[in-house]
Parts: C-alpha cells; structure tokens; sequence
C-alpha cells in the first residue's frame, strides 16, 4: 500500500519536495516545530512583518525581533494566543524565561522592550470583514482553535477577522517584506486573498496544517492547488519540509538571492 501511495504522489508531483528551487544562504528561525527557513540577513529594522496564528509558540515572531528590530505585528483572537503573549511578557519582566514546549533547544530571548514594540493584534486574518467561529481542538495536548478544522467540536469561540489588505490599510502599509501563515487550516483562504489583492509582499512562509488533520483524502491536491496559486502569482518555492511548512519567495527577490550565492 505504501508503494502505491508513493507511486501516486510521484505520478501527480505530490512530495513536500518536488518543484523546491533551494537557496544556500537560508537560515532556520524559530523553534523546530514552529519556526521557518528564511534568507539570512535579508532583514532589517524597517521590515515589516506579519505574523499570523500566535497560540502557544511565537518563538518565530520574536526572533525576528531579536535578531533583526524588525516591525513585528502578531494576529490571534484566541484566547490560546492572548494568554501566551501575556505569559511571556509577564516572565521576560521578572527577568526568567523559558522554552517552547516539546522543544528542548529554542528559549526566548527577547527582552521587554522589545515585546513592548511587538504589536499584538486580538483579530483573525480571513478573506473577508466578518464574525467567524473558531472550534475547539477536540484532541489531547492540542490548544488550537480553528475556522477550517474541528468543525465536529461542540465548543467554539466567535471572533472578528478581515481581509489582510484591510489590515495593511488600518496600520497604512503599502507592501510588506514577510507574511507568516500559521492558521490551522485557514491559510487556503488566505492565500487566495493574497494573490487576489495583489498584496506586495516579498516572502510568505506557510505551514499547510491539513498535512497533520487532513480533512479527507484530497488534502494533498489542496496544498498542490495553493502551491501552484502562488507559483503562478510569481513567488519560488525555496523551502519545504517533509510536513509542508514551506518558504515561498518572490520570484524577483528570490533571484538577487541567487545571484548572491
């Protein structure tokens, strides 16, 4: 069975690694669970960075802080999100910190002044202005609400989210350098709003979470189809795990990479 399951993802170009172009000078940020590869030293102190889907590990978005004073605004209405962004803040003021669980490497690092500059927004990024539901994770050691997964779960909590154009309008943001999609399931419909607005931004870095609750047995041709949304509006893929977290680069950044290399 397994041999005809390969033999199928082969055949429709389905493996986390098929169509990656790779960079050499790519650098991992974050946690191992949680964080993303990203060209090194591309950013600055004037980048601005949205990092959407907080819950409990935002060792990306403050390492991108820390390593580079850039402009980090964070997006989760969930209480998972708010309570952890809380909980660092409260530590990193009575000077203790601690790790990201399950990971026994990553411990933050970020100081409270530079949690104080994060900008921390308790709003859902979706493709349109509205109220969804989030349901609640209906497994063990999983905090996560979703819009998209856990729809069979008989808790949810309502939240307001918008486009991310609109948002980008709200802190008058004419294009961005970074768009982080953590969002358990939500990213289809964000992507799509992305290529849609023609949203100037210069790196997406995306974790396809349907490889880890797969809602039915198209998840693959799912990812496949967002994939090559984005391949199509003109972004490389230069990255990508075995469990499709993948860095997408814009096609002409990605090519001063290259000639860098």
């Amino acid at each position: 069975m397994r041999v005809v399951k390969d033999l199928v993802k082969s055949t429709l170009r389905l493996k986390p690694q098929y169509g990656v172009k790779p960079l050499k000078n790519l650098i991992h940020i974050g946690s191992k669970y949680h964080g993303y590869e990203l060209p090194e030293g591309f950013f600055n102190k004037d980048s601005i960075c949205y990092c959407v889907g907080a819950g409990e590990d935002i060792s990306f978005d403050t390492e991108l802080k820390v390593l580079y004073d850039s402009k980090i605004f964070i997006f989760d209405p969930m209480p998972e999100g708010i309570n952890y962004f809380i909980k660092l803040k409260e530590y990193t003021a009575r000077g203790e910190t601690f790790g990201v669980e399950g990971d026994d490497v990553f411990r933050y690092r970020i100081n409270s002044k530079q949690l104080e500059e994060i900008t921390y927004v308790n709003k859902g990024v979706w493709n349109e202005k509205t109220v969804l539901k989030f349901y609640a994770p209906k497994l063990d050691n999983y905090v996560s609400h979703s819009v998209y997964l856990f729809k069979d779960s008989d808790e949810h909590i309502e939240a307001p989210v918008d486009r991310l154009s609109a948002f980008m309008k709200e802190f008058n943001h004419k294009a961005l350098d970074l768009v982080k999609l953590e969002i358990e399931g939500a990213e289809y419909a964000v992507i799509d709003s992305i290529v849609k607005d023609k949203i100037d931004v210069k790196i997406i870095a995306v974790e396809f979470d349907e490889f880890f609750h797969a809602q039915g047995l198209g998840f693959h041709l799912r990812i496949k189809k967002a994939t090559n949304q984005l391949k199509k509006a003109g972004y490389v893929l230069a990255h990508s795990t075995d469990k499709f977290k993948r860095t997408f680069i814009r096609e002409d950044v990605y090519n001063q990479l290259k000639a860098m290399e």
